[in-house]
């Protein structure tokens, strides 16, 4: 990069130039600065794309089925149809397509009036795409993301997006400093990589590398070390970064470094400012759950707080400097259930096991998450597996709560767990779903893939959002993510709860167990569900002029068969479907 400065640079390319005055090396920076603009435009003009295709979306489904908007709304089921399902390797082809855009771009602009007859060009030229990537890293990593609100993608959706732009930051970080080294090396001028601001660079590349590395590494197994270090290792990047082009006249790719400062500075700001007002006369009570679970209530709300979104939760008194992320369940009182796993789940239910019902300091940082409003649509179809109810649960009780009696919309409520156990975490929300004077309204299946067995050990479905990672990633069990891909099963015909009789034993119902989930006589059905059945007939049962939403949380596999599904029921004159997925793991 023009990073090197004037002389330096003029001393390193004179073998391949003709001239050793700064003229030409200006004439570089004009065309890199300008492709950086390029570059930046059009990575705007594509979230421009999501932006309009959002809005114009929600304005095409408010409007029904208008003759004004049915063109708008033919496109975009067409599209839909095709691009929700999923790919190997990939969330869905839509997501594909814009990795494969995003690739294209950074082909196009690596070369783009780049004179390729001297290799300080090229070497250039890679430093300030590995710049330009950079801050879309930072970008895409903001809590705060305007995103949010514009696409309805928060940051927790746009993390694969932020890998993606990381891995390409480090390979051309990687190419920068390889090209010159062997350019510099040719020329016989290996003592300009001892100069302060090419060790500087030297430095953040490094810095670059290990954080991808731990990112690989550590994330799975050891997420609080991983983030100690991501944290320490970006701070350490943005620094040596403006150090290795410390010119800002001279060297305007030191406004890149600023800028991302200046973001990541803000988004904590905001973050570190919640934490401290919401702190203020608040407080936790933690109460054990079976099998490793851990309920924590909360005494102040936060505003926009909805069940299915989530916040950031400080507990200082089992870690001081440590924040994690967590489903909200109900928000008046805010409530959340969690499953230990390792770490801080782990340290906190051990402390609520031996001190159930007492009181910690709190704070609440949030909420985030972008969810589409249940009580919008005539139908509701919410699928978990495992303790992905945390997420659906929140979802039921929230429509559930704002139906009138009168109300002719419907929630289909499929849930799948292998342990009776874990579903007792849940048992007073559903006592409050089947006892609510609006329970006609809603149709229950759970499924219990285990009967006879009791898991002795916790879970490994996390009651943590899925998506992020609290303490390392939230694994389906591998016998449920089994049985969630073969997607065959019991008859997705058996009884709901608005046929139940609560004296009957018969299609799959349990009774007489200890289990406090007996207690409600709910009709548990043992065996695998058929998902891909349930979610057709549900879809398909609905009026061509009603909405419908379905919501998936849970393993690969569960998601993976709603995804399709849903997509493959997506039709330009059939009802309007939306989907949601929340998913374990990044």
């Amino acid at each position: 990069m023009e990073s090197l400065s004037f002389p330096v640079l003029a001393r390193a390319d004179a073998a391949g130039s003709s001239s050793s005055t700064p003229s030409w090396m200006e004439a570089r920076l004009k065309v890199n600065t300008a492709m950086v603009s390029n570059y930046a435009i059009s990575l705007a003009a594509l979230i421009g794309i999501f932006i309009l295709g959002h809005w114009a979306r929600r304005l095409a489904g408010n409007a029904s089925r208008s003759v004004i908007f049915y063109p708008v709304t033919a496109l975009s089921r067409s599209l839909r149809k095709l691009f929700l399902r999923r790919l190997p390797g990939f969330t869905s082809v839509g997501h594909a397509v814009v990795v494969i855009i995003y690739v294209a771009f950074n082909a196009v602009f690596s070369f783009w009036q780049l004179d390729t007859s001297k290799k300080g060009n090229v070497a250039s030229r890679f430093g300030w795409m590995a710049a330009a990537n950079f801050a879309f890293v930072v970008f895409l990593a903001l809590k705060n993301t305007p995103l949010a609100i514009l696409t309805a993608y928060s940051y927790e959706r746009l993390n694969s997006l932020h890998q993606i732009a990381g891995y390409t930051t480090l390979v051309y970080t990687i190419l920068h400093a390889s090209v010159y080294t062997e350019f510099f090396i040719t020329a016989g001028r290996i003592y300009i990589l001892q100069e302060h601001i090419v060790t500087a660079g030297i430095v953040a590349g490094f810095g670059m590398l290990f954080t991808v590395l731990a990112g690989m590494i550590l994330k799975r197994r050891n997420y609080e070390l991983f983030y100690i270090i991501h944290l320490a290792l970006f701070v350490v990047i943005v620094v040596t970064f403006g150090l290795h082009r410390p010119q800002l006249e001279s060297e305007k790719a030191l406004g890149i470094t600023i800028f991302v400062a200046a973001l990541w500075g803000a988004d904590r700001l905001i973050r570190m400012g919640r934490l401290a007002f919401n702190s203020i006369n608040n407080e936790a009570t933690v109460f054990p759950l079976p099998n490793g679970g851990t309920r924590v209530v909360i005494k102040k709300q936060i505003m926009r707080a909805r069940p299915g979104k989530h916040c950031y939760v400080w507990l200082p008194h089992i870690r001081k400097f440590e924040t994690h992320p967590f489903t909200i369940v109900a928000s008046d009182p805010l409530e959340l259930i969690i499953n230990s796993h390792s770490g801080f789940t782990r340290d906190l239910h051990q402390y609520a096991s031996n001190n159930p019902g007492a009181t910690l300091k709190v704070s609440v940082e949030g909420p985030y998450g972008t969810l589409p409003d249940p009580t919008d649509y005539d139908k509701v179809v919410l699928v978990a597996g495992g303790t992905g109810a945390t997420f659906t649960f929140g979802l039921a009780a929230d429509m559930i709560r704002r139906l009138s009696p009168d109300s002719n919309k419907q929630i289909d409520f499929i849930w799948v767990s292998r342990s009776r156990e874990s579903m007792n975490w849940f048992t007073q929300h559903l006592d409050n779903l089947v006892n609510h004077e609006c329970a006609p309204k809603l149709g229950l299946k759970i499924h219990l893939t285990r009967a006879n067995t009791i898991d002795s050990t916790p879970a490994s479905n996390s009651g943590l959002l899925p998506h992020i990672f609290a303490d390392s990633e939230p694994k389906c069990s591998p016998a449920l993510e089994k049985e969630m891909q073969s997607g065959s099963g019991t008859d997705s015909s058996s009884e709901s709860l608005r046929e139940r009789d609560p004296e009957k034993n018969n299609n799959g119902s349990v009774r007489g167990s200890t289990s406090a989930i007996d207690e409600l006589n709910l009709p548990i059905i043992h065996g695998r569900p058929d998902i891909k059945t349930s979610v057709r007939e549900a879809i398909l049962s609905a009026d061509k002029n009603e909405r419908v939403l379905v919501a998936a949380c849970g393993p690969t596999g569960l998601v993976d068969i709603v995804r399709n599904t849903t997509a493959s029921c997506i039709s330009v004159d059939g009802p309007s479907v939306e989907l949601h997925c929340e998913q374990f793991g990044w």
